[in-house]
C-alpha cells in the first residue's frame, strides 16, 4: 500500500527546490528596474529628436542619429583615440604584467611585501590616481618637469601637447592597471602543472621553448579572461581624459566615451548620444562574442 505524500511536504520540496531563485528575487527586480527604464530610454531617444527644452515635443527622426555618425569627424577622431589608446596601453599592460609575474613566480616569489606594493595602484580609487597624474604632469612644479630639470632636460607641458598628450594618458593607465593583469597572471602561473615541466626539462627543452610550448598554452584562459576584461574597461575609458586633459589639447585625446558625455550633456544632444551609445554597446558585445567564440575554436 502507498502513502500518498502530504501537502506540506511537497511545499517543503518545492521550496527547496526553488529556494535560491526566491532568494534572488529582490535583488534581480531591483537590478531589472535600475537598468530596464534606461535601456528603453537609450533606444527609443537614439531614433528621435530630442529637445532640451521639455516643452517640445520629441520629433522621431528613424535612423537619422545613425547616418549623422557617417559624417561626424569629431566622432571618427573619438574612435580613432579610442582605438589607439586600447592597442598600445592593453598590450603594455599585458606584457609588463606577464613579465612580473613570471619574474615574480621564478625568482622572488617570496617577497609577499613587493607584490602587495605592486598591487596598490589598482587599489586606489581611478579619480585619485587622475589627481595624482595631474600633479605629476604639471607644468610648472609637477615631478616629472622637475626630474627633467634635474637632468639638464627641458620642461614639457605633457598634457598639453598635441604629440605628448595620449601618451600621458597610456602611461597613467599602464600604471594604474598592470598590477590587474600582473595579479591574473601570477595566479595562473602558481596553478599550473609541474609534470610537463619536468618532462620537458628531462628532454632537453630551454626556458624559451618550455614558455612557449608549455606556459603560453596552459595560461591560454587566463590570458583571454584578463584581455577581455581590461579591452572591455579600456573602450569605456573616462576619468583619467576628464581630469587630465578633458579631451585636448585639440581633441587628441577626446575618447568615445567623453565625446558621448560632451554631447549628452554640454550639447544637450540626447538622442544623437543615445544612438553613439548603442553604437559603442553593440560593437562591444559584438567584439566580446566574437572573442569567446575565436577561443573555443582555437581550443
Amino acid at each position: 500500500m502507498t502513502r500518498t505524500p502530504s501537502v506540506g511536504a511537497a511545499l517543503e520540496r518545492w521550496r527547496e527546490r526553488h529556494l535560491r531563485i526566491l532568494m534572488l528575487a529582490p535583488t534581480l527586480l531591483i537590478l531589472a528596474g535600475l537598468t530596464l527604464f534606461p535601456t528603453i530610454y537609450m533606444f527609443t531617444a537614439a531614433v528621435q529628436k530630442v529637445s532640451p527644452d521639455p516643452d517640445v515635443p520629441r520629433e522621431f527622426i528613424g535612423l537619422g542619429n545613425f547616418t549623422r555618425m557617417l559624417s561626424d569627424p569629431e566622432l571618427h577622431l573619438a574612435i580613432k583615440n579610442t582605438v589607439v589608446f586600447t592597442s598600445v596601453a592593453v598590450t603594455l599592460e599585458f606584457l609588463l604584467g606577464l613579465g612580473l609575474a613570471l619574474l615574480f613566480d621564478k625568482y622572488i616569489h617570496r617577497l609577499t611585501f613587493l607584490k602587495t606594493v605592486l598591487l596598490v595602484p589598482m587599489m586606489i580609487p581611478p579619480i585619485a590616481v587622475a589627481l595624482t597624474w595631474k600633479l605629476i604632469y604639471q607644468p610648472q612644479f609637477g615631478v616629472l618637469n622637475e626630474l627633467m630639470f634635474r637632468l639638464g632636460l627641458p620642461s614639457q607641458a605633457w598634457a598639453g601637447d598635441v604629440s605628448l598628450a595620449m601618451a600621458t594618458i597610456i602611461a597613467a593607465d599602464v600604471w594604474e592597471w598592470t598590477p590587474f593583469i600582473f595579479l591574473l597572471m601570477l595566479a595562473g602561473l602558481a596553478s599550473l602543472p609541474s609534470e610537463p615541466y619536468e618532462a620537458a626539462q628531462v628532454d632537453g627543452a630551454s626556458a624559451w621553448r618550455q614558455f612557449w610550448d608549455l606556459t603560453i598554452p596552459f595560461l591560454k584562459p587566463v590570458i583571454a579572461i584578463a584581455l577581455l576584461l581590461r579591452i572591455m574597461d579600456a573602450l569605456r575609458l573616462f576619468d583619467l581624459v576628464f581630469i587630465l586633459t578633458v579631451g585636448g589639447p585639440a581633441g587628441a585625446t577626446e575618447t568615445l566615451s567623453l565625446y558621448i558625455f560632451k554631447i549628452a550633456f554640454t550639447f544637450v544632444d540626447i538622442g544623437y548620444a543615445a544612438a553613439v551609445s548603442l553604437v559603442v554597446l553593440f560593437v562591444t558585445v559584438g567584439f566580446s562574442t566574437w572573442f569567446i567564440k575565436r577561443l573555443r575554436l582555437v581550443d
